[in-house]
């Protein structure tokens, strides 16, 4: 057998219990005051002055009283019970919004304090391959943290859904409010039952994405129904409009003001005390610009003579 043989340790490579416990302590400590520096203030809202759930318990509302609700023959109790129901709602609503404020500050800083955790531990190793596998471990949870980032809380889209969420809510609650003024046999348990459930279906993500969806579509539309109106006229076309424009500016004295007046009259618009105002009638009727539209005013203004066919 041979004997081992025993080599020398470097001192600088491996260092001493005593110096890891103080290179990872101050690492810990750097972690500690992240995680424990305002709380308050990285979640961007101070402390709640009341618990949501010692709120609710105390409000009480039960399952059976909101099948009560749907049977309702009382105006009085319909209502006491539905703004039961809606009072739980907000509370809920409320926590559920501070939620998602406070959640994506806390991942912020978890991301932040582990990162830094990581990049202060890295510094204070001497190994290279110990420095490379805490950048490498630092990079991962940026890494994973932009990809949750990005598709759980569509690029900082959180504040549009929760202001839709706010619209979707008060027209509802306008509607209830509306509503519990009217006579049972008008409003009975059943709807005020279907308006709660409403109420509570505006306040979630599903409705505010489907409702920003909705009127998104809505503008499209709209713009492309502008789009197609703004057809290339003829030369034809051209020529009409500049007769038209040319008999509407030379209305500029008592003559041609009394057959503007006769045209805006057989256009069913008052009539004007002066050209410039008269002048500023007709351009105004000519909207919105429809070829229907001007076939019209191009009709009133040839019969008051303002126009020469």
């Amino acid at each position: 057998m041979q004997s081992a043989v025993l080599r020398p340790v470097d001192p600088v490579a491996v260092p001493s219990c005593a110096t890891c416990l103080q290179r990872w302590g101050m690492a810990a400590l750097l972690l500690l005051a992240v995680a424990t520096t305002g709380c308050s203030t990285l979640s961007g809202m101070p402390i709640r002055y009341q618990v949501t759930d010692d709120i609710v318990e105390k409000i009480d509302l039960k399952a059976e009283e909101m099948a009560h609700l749907a049977v309702s023959d009382d105006s009085s109790e319909r209502n006491r019970l539905q703004n039961k129901a809606i009072a739980v709602i907000d509370q809920r609503f409320y926590a559920f919004v501070r939620d998602l404020a406070a959640d994506r500050a806390d991942s912020s800083a978890a991301v932040a304090g582990t990162t830094l955790g990581a990049s202060t531990a890295g510094v204070f190793v001497k190994s290279v391959k110990a420095k490379t596998n805490y950048a490498l471990f630092a990079a991962g949870v940026i890494g994973a943290f932009g990809i949750v980032d990005k598709n759980y809380f569509y690029e900082k889209t959180v504040p549009a859904l929760v202001a839709a969420m706010r619209a979707s809510r008060a027209k509802v609650q306008l509607r209830v409010k509306q509503a519990q003024s009217e006579p049972i046999e008008q409003y009975n348990g059943v709807a005020a039952l279907q308006d709660v459930e409403d109420y509570y279906a505006a306040g979630t993500l599903l409705a505010a994405i489907s409702d920003v969806t909705a009127r998104a579509e809505a503008e499209a539309n709209a713009t492309l129904a502008d789009v197609r109106e703004l057809l290339v006229p003829t030369d034809t076309e051209v020529v009409r409009r500049s007769d038209i424009s040319q008999a509407i500016f030379g209305v500029k004295d008592a003559a041609k003001l009394t057959q503007a007046n006769a045209a805006l009259k057989a256009l069913g618009l008052p009539e004007q005390a002066n050209p410039k105002d008269a002048r500023a009638a007709l351009v105004k009727a000519l909207q919105p610009r429809t070829p229907e539209r001007v076939t019209v005013v191009e009709k009133a203004l040839t019969e008051a003579g303002l126009l020469k066919k």
